[in-house]
C-alpha cells in the first residue's frame, strides 16, 4: 500500500500482482487485503492532475507483455526460458536484500529515487490485476460476510474504470469488490454502469449474470436507487429461472412489486409471469392487498390479457385484504373477475386448484377457509357453466 501511495516501484509491484494473480490455489484472506489495495489505488488516482504526464515505459511495456485480455501467464512462462525471462530476471534483480525500493526500512532512499510520471491509465492497470487477485474467485452470496466497514469515496472511480473494460470478468470482480464491502446502497456510478452493461446485446459472461442476479435482490430488498423500469429491464435480460434463486419467497415478492410499478404490467416478460405462478403456490405467499393489485387486475381484465390475468389471480387469491381497500367492494370486484376468468380461460382452475391445495390458501386458519370456500364455489360455478346445457 504504501508502494502504491509513494508511485515509485509501481513497476515492480507488477510483477508481485501477476503472480499472486497467477497463483491458482491462493488463500482466502487476499481478498481483505486485495480490498484495501483497491482502495489506495483509487485514492492515488484520485490525486492525478487533468494535466497529467504521459505514461510511463515500464509500465506501458508491461501492459504489453501482460495485456489483461489474454490468457493468463504462469511463473513458469517467467523462468523456464524465451522472450520473457531475460525481462523477468532484471525486473526482479531491482528488488530483494538491501534495495528497498518500497522504502520500508524508513531509510532516506527517497533522495535516491523519484515517483514514475504516472496517469490514470496505469492505476488502471493496477486496479484490474488487483480485482482479480481478490475477487476472481468471490462468489456471491447471500449470507456472505463483509470484508471491510464499508466503501470509500474513491471507490466510484474503481467502478468507472472496471466498468468501462470490455471484459465481463473484471467487471464481475468490480461487483463482487462491492458485495465484500458489505455497503447496503449501490453506488450510482455502479448503477448506472450496470445498468449500461445489461442492456447491450452482448450477453453477460456467467459469472457477471450471477452477480448482477445478486444486485437485484439485494437492491430490490433496500431502497434502490434506480427506478422499477431498470429493475424490469434488468430481470428481462437476465432471464433469471428458479434454479437462480435461493430464496423464492423473496423472488416471489421481487416479482409482485415490479408489476405493480407504472410500467410492470406490460414490461415484464411472459417468462416471469409463468415463473410469478409457481413461485406465489410454492411459497406460500402472503402479503397485503392493495389499491394497485386491483388496478392491474382492471387493466388486464380491460385488455382481454387472460393469460396474465389468470397468473394474477392467483396472486391476488393469496393475498390478505389490506385495510386501504374497502373489503366488501373489492372482493366482490375480486370475485367477479375471476369468474369471468374461468369462463374465458378454463385452464386457469388449475392455478386456483394448486392455490387451495399447495398455497396460502390450504392454511387451516378461519380466515383462510373463508377464502378457500369462497373460489371454490367460483370454481364450482364455472364449471357448471361450462358443462353443455341439455337439450
Amino acid at each position: 500500500m504504501k508502494g502504491i501511495a509513494d508511485g515509485s516501484c509501481l513497476g515492480h509491484l507488477n510483477y508481485l500482482l501477476e503472480f499472486l494473480a497467477a497463483w491458482e490455489k491462493r488463500p482466502a484472506y487476499l481478498t481483505p487485503m486485495a480490498y484495501q489495495w483497491c482502495s489506495t489505488i483509487s485514492e492515488a488516482a484520485g490525486k492525478l492532475g487533468p494535466s497529467a504526464p504521459s505514461r510511463s515505459l515500464p509500465l506501458f511495456l508491461f501492459d504489453f507483455i501482460f495485456p489483461r485480455s489474454r490468457s493468463r501467464f504462469r511463473p513458469h512462462d517467467l523462468v523456464a526460458g524465451g522472450y520473457l525471462s531475460d525481462i523477468a530476471e532484471k525486473g526482479f534483480s531491482e528488488v530483494g536484500p538491501n534495495r528497498d525500493p518500497v522504502y520500508l526500512d524508513d531509510t532516506s532512499h527517497h533522495t535516491h529515487r523519484h515517483p514514475q510520471h504516472l496517469t490514470s491509465h496505469d492505476y488502471a492497470h493496477l486496479l484490474s490485476i488487483t480485482l482479480e487477485i481478490g475477487f476472481r474467485r468471490v462468489t456471491p452470496s447471500r449470507d456472505q460476510s463483509a470484508q471491510h466497514p464499508d466503501h470509500t469515496s474513491h471507490h466510484e472511480w474503481a467502478f468507472e474504470t472496471a466498468f468501462s473494460s470490455d471484459d465481463d470478468e473484471v467487471i464481475a470482480d468490480a461487483v463482487c469488490m462491492w458485495i465484500a464491502g458489505g455497503d447496503s446502497t449501490l453506488p450510482d456510478s455502479c448503477a448506472r454502469c450496470l445498468t449500461k452493461r445489461v442492456d447491450m446485446d452482448k450477453p453477460l459472461s456467467p459469472r457477471l449474470r450471477r452477480a448482477s442476479i445478486y444486485v437485484v435482490e439485494h437492491i430490490w430488498r433496500n431502497v434502490p436507487k434506480v427506478s422499477g423500469l431498470d429493475i424490469v429491464c434488468w430481470l428481462n435480460r437476465l432471464n433469471i429461472d428458479a434454479d437462480d434463486m435461493v430464496d423464492k419467497g423473496s423472488w416471489a415478492k421481487l416479482l409482485v412489486e415490479a408489476i405493480r410499478s407504472p410500467t410492470g404490467p406490460e414490461s415484464l416478460s411472459s417468462h416471469y409471469w409463468r415463473l410469478l405462478e409457481k413461485l406465489v403456490v410454492a411459497s406460500k405467499l402472503r402479503l397485503g392487498l392493495t389499491s394497485r393489485d386491483t388496478e392491474v387486475m382492471r387493466s388486464l381484465e380491460k385488455a382481454g390479457d387472460w393469460e396474465r390475468l389468470g397468473v394474477w389471480m392467483v396472486v391476488v387469491w393469496s393475498f390478505s385484504p389490506g385495510s386501504n381497500i374497502p373489503i366488501p367492494e373489492s372482493m366482490e370486484g375480486i370475485e367477479e373477475v375471476t369468474l369471468k376468468l374461468l369462463l374465458q380461460r378454463p385452464s386457469a382452475l388449475q392455478g386456483c386448484k394448486d392455490l387451495c391445495q399447495a398455497g396460502a390458501l390450504c392454511c387451516s386458519c378461519s380466515s383462510c377457509r373463508s377464502r378457500k370456500d369462497k373460489l371454490q364455489q367460483i370454481c364450482d360455478q364455472a364449471r357448471a357453466e361450462q358443462l353443455p346445457r341439455p337439450l
